[in-house]
């Protein structure tokens, strides 16, 4: 379960309102004890609509076609594998496009010219055959530009056979070794089975089915292919099936080693420099400073219908996948539905910030890096892995039933509502449903747990109110199955799912442009992931640290909001100014909450302790904020910013026994931290509650 894990920022508005840009951790009513945590980051002002750009040229666009036709084959209902035409301006003008065309409709296009390529430069078109029926297709693509002989044509020709095998390609590791390809039969009549069977390449693969002699009309059978590993290198292989109907094959290749690891980028983030921070009365904008993020496919489970996503957060505070609708264009993921009403399940999840995202439980598989999570564990295979997909231009109801239906009372809906008001009060929190707002197009939350919400939502009695059923515009409180639940993707992987490891370079005091380091999947499962010289901090029943100790003021989850490791922060969101004694940056005296002491570095000596009763003494620096920002504008990455994770409000003093202690991105820079899952029985070591090492 997420707890506590709190950032904030404040909401800007300008000619245009871009929103919040940092993700914050899941927001716990448990873990605020009176305590109003506030934590200042990044607004994203973008001159309403990200600038623009206009080119001018002379000379002549030519086109040249990489290719005249394309030739398809392909099962009934089946998509093809992508061919693609790469066009070039083999001119001296700039290229411009009006139209792209195909016909049939059994043909798709999709392409990356936009409207228009320079002189010498190229782009490609991507086609797809999907059959609707047994025989032959011809169609063609048309480009339309303004080069001579426009338009040009791409003739397009396919066949298919009502038997058809899915997917057309495997690609298998060892700890993905095993997997099934789909024969059906999309025709009226029976068709007999010859034979199944891998008939080219490496003996490393070996098949099994429960197709029979032969296979009815309208049915299908699954093909199960194994995978041996080599003991190095790729090998690739056929598996082929004759039947009545023909020859079906599918492309093999097996890789004797699995890559673990994904590349982090820390930088802006899609929305990019927003300038230098300023303020009005009204509203203060700042860069996103410190954004963490890597790429993620998400693909229809079962299928290779994938889209891939970048610029995807890395936060160790929150767990589960969460991708914007905007970014999914073109897949459709199953929703997962309440087994008693039918209705489809919603999340509502509110973060530090008192932002939320808000949107219904899908099913995807998702890949990061080499590796997938398919399924979870003791789930049907291929059956994908619960997600959240944010939904565009839709906020969350306001007023929901504390129960399933109008038989409970109606409540605010707890993510729009003020921490600790007992759902009385609204929040005004911002809807992180776009790139602006949200700052990145997902967040893979890969924290300490292997869901978002656990038993405790399993059960109305206990539900927090993330997770709802809506029929008919109108939503209620429900419980919802472990299974369901928003899932930490790393359990799903088939071997390296016991938690990860994020490794970045130290920097320089002044910062850098950028960073790049390694997310590393797993612990102690193959030889880049072991636990060496770190030493283990098993966590709390929160979460958190058992405990925290700055200036002879012990800290622990039961009195304060916690002491945790989180990358999704992007500063050290520690105590508050009164506390260290420092001050917060003030531009044109409005308070945008980063520190700025006086004479930097601040530096913060912390005693921490993990419920194993191991202990060590971390020191934070924090360098003024506003001196390190205008000194090289250029720069996104530092190792050094701190805000105040609490401010004072009447009735609610901040002090060191209550503050949050939110151990940032900038704690990660020069300090490998491995983040091991609660439960976890692979690998070593193996907390119950999960834990840190570093």
């Amino acid at each position: 379960m997420n707890m506590g894990r709190v950032r904030n920022q404040k909401a800007n508005v300008e000619t245009c309102d871009f929103g919040a840009s940092v993700r914050r951790k899941q927001v716990s009513a448990a873990t605020m004890l009176g305590t109003v945590l506030l934590i200042a980051a990044a607004i994203i002002m973008a001159g309403c609509g990200g600038g623009s750009s206009s080119s001018s040229s002379s000379g002549t666009p030519a086109v040249t076609l990489s290719a005249s036709s394309l030739t398809f084959s392909s099962g009934v209902n089946v998509a093809s594998a992508s061919q693609t035409v790469t066009i070039t301006d083999s001119g001296t003008g700039t290229l411009s496009f009006s139209g792209f065309a195909v016909t049939p409709s059994t043909f798709t296009e999709t392409n990356t010219c936009g409207t228009g390529i320079a002189a010498g430069s190229n782009c490609t078109v991507s086609v797809i055959f999907t059959p609707t029926a047994a025989g032959t297709a011809s169609g063609s693509l048309t480009v339309t530009d303004n080069a001579s002989g426009s338009p040009q044509t791409v003739t397009l020709s396919g066949s298919s056979t009502s038997v058809s095998v899915s997917p057309a390609s495997l690609t298998l590791t060892p700890s993905s070794a095993s997997q099934t390809v789909t024969l059906a039969n999309a025709g009226s009549s029976s068709v007999a089975i010859t034979s199944i069977a891998v008939t080219a390449g490496s003996s490393n693969f070996s098949e099994s089915n429960n197709c029979g002699s032969s296979l009815a009309g309208g049915a299908s059978c699954t093909i199960t292919v194994k995978f041996t590993s080599s003991g190095s290198g790729t090998v690739t292989g056929t598996l082929t099936v004759t039947d009545a109907a023909g020859t079906q094959t599918v492309s093999l290749s097996g890789s004797s080693s699995v890559s673990n690891t994904a590349q982090v980028t820390v930088s802006f983030g899609p929305n990019g420099y927003q300038g230098a921070p300023a303020a009005s009365s009204t509203s203060e904008t700042i860069s996103y400073y410190n954004d963490i993020t890597t790429t993620v496919i998400v693909c229809e489970p079962g299928t290779t219908t994938c889209v891939t996503v970048p610029n995807v957060l890395v936060d160790t505070g929150s767990v589960g996948l969460r991708i914007l609708s905007s970014a999914l264009p073109g897949i459709t993921l199953p929703a997962i539905n309440d087994t008693s009403t039918g209705d489809p399940f919603y999340e509502c999840v509110q973060y530090g910030d008192l932002s939320y995202t808000w949107g219904p439980m899908e099913l995807a598989t998702v890949q990061v890096g080499g590796e997938t999570a398919s399924q979870l564990p003791g789930t049907a295979a291929n059956s994908g892995i619960p997600i959240q997909v944010i939904s565009a231009n839709t906020t969350a109801p306001e007023d929901i039933y504390s129960g399933p239906n109008s038989d409970y009372s109606a409540i605010i809906n707890p993510c729009l509502a003020l921490p600790g008001s007992d759902d009385e009060e609204l929040s005004g929190g911002l809807d992180d449903d776009t790139v602006a707002a949200l700052g990145d197009n997902g967040i893979l939350g890969v924290g300490a747990f292997p869901q978002d919400c656990g038993a405790g939502c399993a059960s109305l009695d206990s539900a927090s109110g993330e997770y709802m059923i809506c029929s008919s515009g109108t939503c209620g409180i429900q419980a919802i199955p472990v299974n369901d639940q928003a899932s930490n993707p790393v359990t799903g992987f088939p071997v390296d799912n016991n938690g990860v490891l994020i490794t970045l370079p130290m920097l320089p005091a002044a910062g850098a442009a950028t960073a790049t380091g390694t997310l590393t999947f797993g612990i102690g499962t193959e030889s880049n992931n072991a636990i060496t010289t770190q030493k283990v901090y098993e966590l709390d029943d929160y979460g958190n640290f058992e405990s925290s100790t700055y200036d002879g003021v012990q800290s622990t989850s039961s009195n304060s909001g916690g002491t945790f490791i989180d990358s999704g922060s992007n500063a050290f969101l520690v105590s508050d100014e009164t506390t260290l004694n420092t001050t917060d940056c003030l531009v044109s005296g409005y308070d945008i909450g980063f520190y700025c002491p006086s004479s930097p570095p601040l530096t913060v000596s912390l005693q921490l302790a993990g419920s194993n009763n191991n202990t060590t003494t971390v020191s934070l620096s924090i360098g003024n904020a506003l001196d390190l920002f205008s000194a090289n504008t250029s720069f996104s990455a530092f190792g050094n910013l701190g805000e105040a994770s609490c401010v004072p409000s009447t009735g609610s003093p901040c002090n060191a026994s209550t503050d949050t202690w939110d151990l940032g991105l900038p704690f990660f820079f020069g300090r490998p931290i491995f983040v091991g899952i609660a439960g976890a029985t692979t690998g070593t070591p193996n907390e119950a509650n999960g834990y840190w090492a570093f």
